[in-house]
């Protein structure tokens, strides 16, 4: 498993669609992009920002009811490529057991941005969809994100949210 962190949340031009930008702790230069649906992107976004809300919104009311249900998330692992599709896992401890559930990337990385928790990528996953960015160790998210803004979208091949 490659640990990751979301380096930032771009705009596909050719779709206009959300991208989030997973970015290989280790190996910065490595990114793994997923195209996203813009409710996620944006309560990935406020996770980031850590914003709060006078009433919960979807996400925050899973961690609600996790936290009631004496319920942690462990992590979140981007688990597999299959169709052009990814899949996620999320991992919920309770007392001394680990429960594994299904999710869509998106959601599993709303929640691990809301709930500060590792994210991690499949070696197979991360070596299939992953772009290698040939930038400056100390450039910022900005020219990530001016990358992403001019790239094609068929670099990477055709992925479903």
């Amino acid at each position: 498993m490659i640990k990751v962190e979301i380096a930032g949340i771009a705009i596909d031009k050719a779709s206009n669609s959300p991208v989030v930008l997973l970015r290989d702790i280790k190996e910065k230069k490595r990114i793994l992009p997923i195209w996203i649906g813009p409710y996620e992107a944006e309560a990935i976004s406020q996770g980031l920002r850590g914003e709060k809300f006078k009433r919960p919104l979807t996400h925050d009311l899973i961690l609600s009811i996790l936290r009631g249900l004496k319920v942690d998330i462990s992590e979140v692992v981007v688990s597999s490529l299959t169709d052009d599709t990814y899949y996620a896992e999320i991992y919920l401890k309770k007392d001394n057991s680990i429960f594994k559930i299904d999710s869509r990337p998106s959601d599993s990385l709303a929640l691990a941005s809301k709930n500060k928790v590792p994210i991690y990528i499949d070696e197979e996953v991360m070596e299939k969809g992953s772009i290698k960015l040939e930038i400056d160790e100390n450039q910022k998210i900005q020219d990530i994100r001016k990358y992403m803004e001019d790239i094609n979208p068929e670099d990477f091949g055709k992925f479903r949210m």
